[in-house]
């Protein structure tokens, strides 16, 4: 799972912070957020926990004095779902109590709803009214209570032939709009929430989830008979397990299952305006929203709290897994989560039966001033935020981006390009860089043109001074010499494969070129690639140097070449070919000819380019691409002397040969770690028996 490989380091960090026990009330865990390269790290503490809920008030604290004088307490159990109305009371689905409490802000049980009425309630949302939904699914029933708590209706499956016949009615989630439409997650509703009027009538299916592609999938329906097909099980989509609506009327999903897209932003058409991300986990158990926009979920998996700005860039993660000391900041199940108007964070634990109580740092608090005001397009405004957020986390990249527009607007290009950079946002890049270079050309256009004409002047006049005088027939001859030793010559010969590359091909064979010159020119093939790599503009090439390993990168380049030229050559000795394992060792190096030349001057170009130039440099790269492969072509044809159809028939059973060798070498390597593992546990087995 890639998110899971992405957050690897925040897991760490959270069961080491875990492991030691710490106070209560002590914020024992380790804040972290993502690089725009997508690794985690550390940053400043985003929230500090407060204290606890746990159904008799703050850490159950006086709860036998208030028994005395007759108040309301209860234990939770189980409980399945949190929501805070505008007034901030608390409502928590007891589920495993079959009831609904309404508590205070500090915890204290203002009424209980729904007792000896409602079954196994998983999902609760009030509306601007006070009205209470309350999706139950032990009753397979929504039931709706009035600001009193008296109920006032109760809905059922819906009769609607389009809500579907075979499908179950078990809600599990709710929410309302500000037309009193409901959106209900249901168990099994692979089409999506379940849109209800008011009075219960089916809308429709909306915001469902779609099926990914399956490379397995794929495979069977290329290869199985129209029976085979009909025998394998349906292939269907997760259906959401959460939903939540914020105060534009937006609805958000989160859906078990499906990473990278576990939080859904979606408008009226039911798209999804949010980015697929890898960091947007796939076990998000529930979701919310608070007046600025920004999203908070809880991993019901890790642990962890996810904090994202509206637009789904995660600008903290906190919290983690309880390591059995039953630390603040760190979860047995989360389940719950909701935010109030005054910023304070709700986490519902089911398993522990309590709310944690998080209040968010002055770094936090800072944060989302800056972010409010760079989302709002306010960029100028959001200078001195975003100075005082680096001042206090100098990587933070949202940081460094906001920044880079902020100076973007006042003009300030120079100052623009060194954050937008280290903030490795492409886009806004490129648009600064097109500004900085428009900028210098219009400074120095006509400079530059006037010595781009003088060296075409004065290469015109060097031409014709040699012609007539022999001007510089020392430097003329000492090159042709140069021209004329044997290696130098066969190195030279890349620039005849350009030219005439059947030629080119078949002069290899009669010592234009050898094995030396082929293994010069291979080295030289990986100096370019290590150079396109690692000094391509990150414009076009998305990767962080500082992520790249040379010797996997040589791996990459060797390994396929070499396959190639092995199973290349084994299947022309069996199919009458006339080229050596040498020649074709050589005619597979200058097939690379286009890539050796033209690979490094691509790269230089890259960095003078915007995005708005990028069909330049996408279509150069196809062309180089498509020039080797098909002098690759001719140097089969040339090299082992076949026709067209030979031709083919040859590359396509040397391609199917590396395929095979590929899958070999992956079953020897995995079988060599298990036999080698065997071995090891032996020799232990055995040193520890002696």
């Amino acid at each position: 799972m890639k998110w899971k490989s992405l957050i690897a380091a925040a897991v760490a960090f959270a069961l080491l912070a875990a492991a030691i026990p710490r106070p209560a009330g002590a914020a024992g865990y380790d804040a972290f957020t993502f690089k725009q390269n997508g690794q985690p790290r550390l940053t400043q503490t985003a929230y500090v926990p407060m204290g606890a809920i746990d159904g008799y008030g703050m850490f159950g604290a006086g709860a036998a004095e208030r028994e005395k004088k007759g108040e309301l307490t209860a234990a939770l159990d189980q409980p399945q779902d949190l929501f805070i109305d505008a007034r901030g009371h608390i409502y928590v689905a007891d589920t495993g109590n079959g009831r609904v409490l309404e508590l205070d802000a500090r915890g204290s049980v203002i009424r209980v709803v729904g007792e000896g009425e409602l079954d196994e309630p998983t999902g609760i949302y009030v509306d601007g009214e006070g009205k209470l939904y309350v999706a139950d699914h032990g009753a397979e029933r929504v039931f709706v209570y009035g600001p009193d708590g008296r109920k006032l209706t109760e809905i059922g499956k819906p009769a609607s032939l389009l809500f579907g016949k075979s499908n179950a009615f078990k809600p599990r989630k709710i929410t309302a709009d500000l037309r009193g439409n409901l959106y209900v997650v249901g168990e099994g509703l692979v089409q999506g929430l379940a849109q209800l009027s008011p009075d219960g009538g089916f809308l429709g299916y909306f915001g469902a989830n779609r099926v990914g592609f399956s490379l397995e999938r794929s495979l069977q329906k290329l290869f199985f008979t129209r029976k085979q097909l009909s025998q394998l099980s349906q292939k269907l989509p997760p259906s959401p397990s959460n939903v939540a609506i914020g105060e534009d009327g937006l609805v958000f999903t989160a859906t078990v299952g499906l990473e990278g897209a576990g939080i859904k932003k979606l408008n009226v058409a039911g798209d999804n305006l949010l980015r697929s991300s890898s960091y947007m986990s796939g076990n998000i158990a529930d979701v919310t929203v608070d007046r600025m926009g920004n999203i908070y979920a809880a991993d019901a998996v890790e642990g962890f709290i996810y904090v994202y700005d509206k637009d789904g860039s995660l600008l903290f993660g906190f919290g983690g897994m309880d390591a059995g000391y039953q630390s603040l900041g760190y979860f047995t199940s989360p389940s719950g989560i909701a935010v109030s108007g005054s910023g304070l964070l709700y986490v519902l634990d089911k398993e522990r039966g309590n709310i944690q109580i998080f209040k968010p740092t002055p770094f936090a608090t800072l944060v989302n001033k800056a972010v409010s005001l760079y989302l709002d397009g306010k960029y100028v405004d959001s200078l001195e935020p975003w100075r005082e957020v680096l001042r206090l986390d100098g990587l933070f990249d949202l940081a460094h981006l906001g920044l880079g527009l902020a100076y973007y607007k006042q003009g300030r290009f120079g100052e623009a390009f060194d954050e937008l950079k280290f903030a490795k946002n492409a886009g806004e890049y490129s648009n600064t860089y097109w500004e900085l270079r428009r900028e210098w050309l219009m400074k120095h256009a006509s400079t530059v043109l006037s010595v781009l004409a003088g060296f075409a002047v004065a290469w015109m006049i060097l031409k014709r001074l040699h012609r007539r005088f022999g001007f510089g027939a020392p430097v003329v001859n000492a090159a042709r010499r140069a021209g004329r030793v044997r290696l130098v010559g066969q190195l030279l010969h890349v620039f005849r494969m350009l030219r005439h590359p059947i030629d080119g091909f078949e002069e290899l064979t009669n010592g234009k070129a050898s094995v030396l010159s082929a293994v010069i020119l291979l080295a030289l093939f990986a100096a370019v690639r290590l150079y396109e790599v690692f000094q391509t503009s990150f414009i076009f090439s998305g990767v962080d140097p500082l992520r790249i390993s040379i010797p996997t990168e040589l791996l990459k380049l060797f390994v396929p070449l070499l396959g190639w030229i092995v199973c290349n050559y084994m299947v022309s000795v069996i199919n009458d070919g006339e080229g050596k394992f040498r020649d074709v060792f050589k005619g597979s190096v200058y097939a690379l000819s286009p890539y050796l030349l033209f690979g490094a001057p691509l790269t230089v170009l890259s960095k003078g380019l915007t995005l708005m130039e990028s069909v330049v440099y996408d279509y150069a790269r196809i062309l180089i691409v498509a020039w080797c492969i098909v002098l690759f072509i001719l140097m089969v044809k040339e090299i082992h002397g076949y026709e067209f159809k030979e031709t083919f028939k040859n590359i396509a059973i040397t391609v199917s040969g590396m395929v095979i060798m590929a899958v070999i070498a992956f079953i020897f390597f995995g079988l060599s770690s298990q036999v080698w593992d065997f071995v090891r546990s032996i020799a232990e087995e055995v040193k520890y028996r002696g």
